[in-house]
Formats: structure tokens, sequence, C-alpha cells
């Protein structure tokens, strides 16, 4: 029974599913509207040393240094939008893992869509448990050239939620502390952001977060979310399945900053 929990809080709590350390999105956009996107994804060996000692694949773990797939990233180009090409990828790698940025070019924001939910970047290994797709949650832009040009920048659309699993709502750590101390170790050194940063200077923007010509979409760091632990077990016992779910719950928490406007409006020069 607690394995089946266990598998329950992997397949529906989206930010566990991730798996990785850290996961950035950085969004650069020039004053025609043209611009790149650089992604960089970092997987924790904890996560897989986890997913090995679970009953996953061994060579996976073995082969942790091996997640750059030009490939693969070239067919993320196309899901992206028309008019995205991968200009360079390179392998990273700290301490806590490994992984590899990607550097993209696009010709039209009008043209790209973000999936918010990083799961798509995760090569999760094979573990044994069930098998679950991450939720699409696309986040879309709307360009017009100008003095000052405007940025649109669309939340996703509310989506329903998936049938739950057996386990699902159900606390493991009131039962098994070791249970909650594994978890901990999952998330304590999970980083997610999305960023959108304008060539040029902003002139008026409705953004709660903003640095310079940069503005936040997301970022959230769980190592300082368990600093908190009441707020840290309220996330695994809820157990939500997309990141927007996972905004609303975590709002105010240490480490979590969110916009939970439906739209950002940056005008810039």
């Amino acid at each position: 029974m607690k394995r089946l929990i266990f598998w329950g809080i992997l397949a529906l709590t989206a930010i566990v599913l991730m798996g990785c350390i850290e996961t950035t999105t950085l969004i650069r956009v020039n004053r025609d509207g043209s611009g790149t996107i650089e992604n960089t994804v970092i997987i924790s060996k904890n996560f897989i040393d986890l997913m090995s000692s679970m009953g996953g694949d061994s060579e996976s773990s073995s082969d942790e240094n091996d997640f750059l797939d030009e490939e693969e990233l070239k067919e993320k180009a196309l899901n992206m939008g028309q008019g995205v090409t991968l200009m360079s990828a390179e392998k990273v790698s700290s301490e806590k893992g490994s992984g590899y940025k990607a550097v993209y070019s696009f010709k039209d924001i009008n043209k790209i869509r973000i999936n918010q939910n990083p799961g798509e970047n995760i090569p999760i290994p094979s573990a044994g448990g069930p098998e679950e797709e991450s939720v699409e949650e696309y986040i879309f832009f709307d360009f017009k050239k100008g003095n000052p040009a405007t940025l649109t920048i669309s939340k996703p659309a509310e989506i329903l939620e998936p049938e739950e699993v057996e386990g699902a709502g159900e606390s493991p750590m009131d039962d098994d502390p070791a249970m909650l101390d594994m978890l901990k170790t999952l998330y304590q050194d999970m980083k997610i952001g999305i960023a959108v940063e304008v060539q040029g200077t902003i002139v008026e923007t409705n953004a709660t977060y903003r640095e310079g010509s940069r503005i936040t979409i997301i970022e959230m760091d769980f190592g300082k979310l368990l600093e908190d632990e009441d707020n840290f077990k309220k996330l695994v016992t809820a157990q939500p399945k997309t990141l927007e779910a996972t905004k609303d719950l975590l709002e105010g928490s240490p480490g979590i900053k969110v916009e939970l406007k439906d739209q950002l409006i940056i005008r810039f020069k």
C-alpha cells in the first residue's frame, strides 16, 4: 500500500514528477518580435538514485550524464511553434546533478507557445510504476510592433483534472515519517523558473515581479518551501496534478513567486 501511495504521488503531483534540481526557461524578446528561448535542465543525482532503488533501470542511473539528445531537442523546437530553431545545446553539470542547456531562436513570438509544466523537459527513467504523460499547460504570446511595442502574455486556460488514482489525497507522512524524509530529498534542491526579458526599456507593465527588463512568470525554490514543514505537507497531501493548481496552492509561501494574472502586459521601447 505504501508503494502504491508513493507511485500515486509521483504520478499525480506535478512537481515531484519532474524529479529534477532545476529547470529554467528565459524568453528574450526583441523589439521586432523575434528572439530566443534559453532552456536549462539539471537532473538530480538523488532522483536518479531513488528511481533506481525503486526498481528502475540501473543503466539509466549510470547514464545520468547523457541527458543531452539533440534530436529530441529539435522535436521540442517544433512543438514550441512555427519558425523555432535549435541554435545550440551543451551539457551542464554540478556537484548535485547533470543536464543540458539549449538555446532556440524564433522569428515571431506570436507563433510561440511555452509549456510551463516542465515535465516534458525531464527524461524520467523507467522505474516500474505507472506511466503518465505530463499535462500540457501552454503560455501564449501576442506581440504588436510600435513605439512602444506591446507584448501580452496569456496564462494557460483552465485544465480539467484527470481522474484520481487510489492513494490520491492521502498523506503518507502521518504514518511513515521516513516517507517525508524521502520526499524532502527529492524537493530540497528543486527550482522552477520561467521569465521573459525584453530587449529594451519597459515603460509600462502590470507584472507583479519585475527586475529591470525582466519579468518573472514563475519562480519556485522548494528548498525554501521546506523551511515550512506544514506548507510542504499541504503540497504533498493535496497532490496537485497541474502546475496551475500548484501555483494556486503555494501562493505566498516562502521561495515562491507566481504571477496569477490571466494576462501580463508589457510595453517597451
